[in-house]
Parts: C-alpha cells; sequence; structure tokens
C-alpha cells in the first residue's frame, strides 16, 4: 500500500467541490441556486480555503453547469485569490480550439488562478445526446488533450489526429501560468485512466460520491504505477474529495443532510439507467417504487463517503486520512441535493474555524 507509507506531517491544503443542484423543477429557482453557490464560494474565500471546484453535467438536475469554464470565469470576476479548478471539464462534449481559447482567457481575467480538470465523461445518455461515439471516447480525449497543450504554447501549431484536425493555428490570449495551467486527470476504477495519469505528470481527481476504500485503492494503485515509471506521486496538489456536514452534535451532522444525501442516490441511480433523452422531468418517485434494487443504506454511505460530525470527529477522520493514507489536499463538498444554504454557510464556518486550524 504505497500511498499508505507515512511522510512527516505537513501543513494540509483546504478546497471546496460546489455542484449547484436543482432538486426543485421549478425553473425560477435556478437563478436563486446560482447565486447562494457564488455566495458559498466568496465565503470560502474569507474562510480561508485555497481553491474551488466546479462541476460540468448535461441533462440532469444533479447538476446544472453544462460548461464549467463560463461559470470559472464568472467566479474569477467574483473572488480575488482563491484558486478556481473544473472538476471536470468533459472535454469530449466540446471544440478542442474553442477549449484552448477559453481556458487561456479564464487564466488571463483570473490573474492565473485556473486549475484545469479534465475527464473523459463515462454517463452513456451525454454520448448519446451529443452524437458522440461513446467506443472512441480515450482516443478523442488525449487528441484534445494534445491540441490544447499545443495550441498553449505553440504558435503556428498543426495537429492531425483521427477525429480532431488542425493546421496552423496560433491563439491569442495565451495563459498566464507557465508553462500552461496545471492539469488534473478524471480516473476512473481501471488501471488505463491512472497509467495515463501517470504518463502525462497529472495529479489525479476522484469522485466525492465514489467509497473511501475504492479511492483509497485508486491511490495505491497510482503510487504503485509512480514506482514502476520512476517519478514522485503528487499528493500535494492532488484533492480529496468527499461529502462534508459539520455540526455542533453528532445527530444534527448526520440528520440535517440525510434528504439530500438520498435525493442525490436516488438521482444518480435513475440516470444509470438512460441511454439517451434526459432525466430532468422524470418522474423519480415512481421509478424509486419500481427499481430492481436499492442504493447503499444512508447508514453505509455515513461510513464510506460522508464526512459528517462534529468539528471533533471530522478532524479525526481527517486525521486517518493524512496520517495513514497520505492525503494532502482535502477538498470538501457541502452543497449537495436539497441543502439549505444557510446551513451549508454554518457548516463552512465550523469546519474553517474548527478542523482546518488542526492541519496547518
Amino acid at each position: 500500500m504505497l500511498s499508505a507509507t507515512p511522510e512527516p506531517l505537513r501543513s494540509m491544503k483546504f478546497g471546496m467541490f460546489v455542484l449547484p443542484s436543482w432538486p426543485q423543477r421549478d425553473p425560477s429557482h435556478q437563478g436563486r441556486i446560482f447565486h447562494e453557490m457564488v455566495e458559498q464560494i466568496q465565503y470560502a474565500e474569507e474562510l480561508g480555503f485555497e481553491s474551488v471546484w466546479l462541476a460540468e453535467h448535461h441533462f440532469t438536475r444533479f447538476g446544472i453547469v453544462p460548461s464549467a469554464l463560463p461559470l470559472a470565469t464568472y467566479v474569477a470576476g467574483q473572488t480575488k485569490k482563491i484558486r478556481i479548478g473544473t472538476g471536470v471539464s468533459v472535454l469530449n462534449f466540446h471544440d478542442p480550439v474553442f477549449m484552448a481559447e477559453e481556458t487561456a482567457m479564464m487564466d488571463l481575467l483570473s490573474d492565473g488562478r485556473l486549475d484545469f480538470g479534465i475527464g473523459r465523461g463515462q454517463v452513456v445518455y451525454e454520448y448519446a445526446n451529443f452524437k458522440v461515439d461513446y467506443e472512441t471516447r480515450t482516443q478523442r480525449f488525449n487528441e484534445i488533450i494534445d491540441i490544447i497543450l499545443g495550441l498553449w504554447s505553440t504558435p503556428g501549431f498543426t495537429y492531425h489526429g483521427d477525429h480532431y484536425q488542425v493546421d496552423d493555428l496560433t491563439i491569442a490570449p495565451t495563459p498566464i501560468q507557465k508553462p500552461h495551467p496545471p492539469l488534473y486527470l478524471a480516473v476512473s476504477r481501471t488501471p488505463g485512466t491512472i497509467d495515463d495519469a501517470v504518463s502525462r505528470g497529472l495529479p489525479m481527481l476522484t469522485s466525492a460520491n465514489t467509497p473511501d476504500e475504492d479511492v483509497l485503492g485508486l491511490r495505491d494503485l497510482y503510487a504503485a504505477r509512480c514506482a514502476e515509471a520512476g517519478v514522485e506521486p503528487q499528493w500535494a496538489n492532488m484533492p480529496f474529495f468527499r461529502v462534508t456536514y459539520v455540526a455542533e452534535d453528532q445527530k444534527t451532522a448526520e440528520k440535517d443532510p440525510e434528504e439530500a444525501m438520498n435525493w442525490v442516490a436516488d438521482l444518480n441511480g435513475y440516470r444509470r439507467t438512460l441511454k439517451g433523452g434526459s432525466e430532468i422531468y422524470a418522474d423519480l418517485d415512481n421509478w424509486i417504487k419500481t427499481r430492481p434494487e436499492d442504493p447503499p443504506s444512508y447508514e453505509s454511505r455515513l461510513k464510506s463517503t460522508a464526512y459528517f460530525g462534529t468539528p471533533e470527529h471530522v478532524v479525526e477522520r481527517i486525521k486517518t486520512l493524512r496520517d495513514q493514507h497520505n492525503v494532502q489536499y482535502y477538498t470538501a463538498h457541502f452543497s449537495y441535493g436539497s441543502m439549505e444554504h444557510d446551513k451549508v454557510m454554518r457548516s463552512m464556518k465550523l469546519f474553517a474555524e474548527e478542523v482546518m486550524p488542526k492541519f496547518r
């Protein structure tokens, strides 16, 4: 278990993951949801979080951000110093030249605060709706990465791949960060994506909804692949995303998020059944009554994915991650599903004032 090898204790970094869900169905709530999200990000900056991460999703109430980069650019204008990450941008749904231009402009407008998290995406119905061949996703993804890196750094760039071609192109503006904005690669449970991260020298991104055991297994495999390649694992730059809620007492900390967590689990279960179309106006209640199997219980998710509790309880769980698994960058997902804005803000405050100082 190479990732579990203890290292001298060092100051940890803390980020925040945000995903504006839309559980109400009524479109009039959408503006409020985004305004509350921006307020949470501004508060995170005030509280001392190093970064915020924004996710891209399509045709779903789970997350109503169809492109992370315009939102990231808006957030840059509403903040001053917090780093802004995409967690992730699904490259296969975007034109590579436009993506290179848009990321460069965002890096410029943010004064070099972009962390560019990228992934190929695995949601079958999203691929179907965009008319992108699912079986070509890995090859397309690697071609797009090559094009973006080339356009960021090379005037008169030319590239001929099986899916994308670029001829003698120069973009403007170019990124502020040199040699380019940091890239982060979303990995799945297959060794191939981890091999890609190691070969390209990129930190991994993993899901906040993946159980601890599975994420730590991915980190072990990443460490092993780094050792085989003779490179150092990038632990200090690798966010460990966890659903998080902090309250004054344990009962409240576990009870407050229950409805929101169950809604997310039910909705994601339904999304996995789709081959095309959208779930936005699906009859989720009826599907729940007839689904072939129930999701893991809320109690099991409290143990496997959710870091809910008093400040002392959450401190102990993060200490375990740091001391036994070399986690150096914890990223909290406070707002999910139907979580109430004031409770999210209160949880953020408790986390920043009573958890983060224990690791700095």
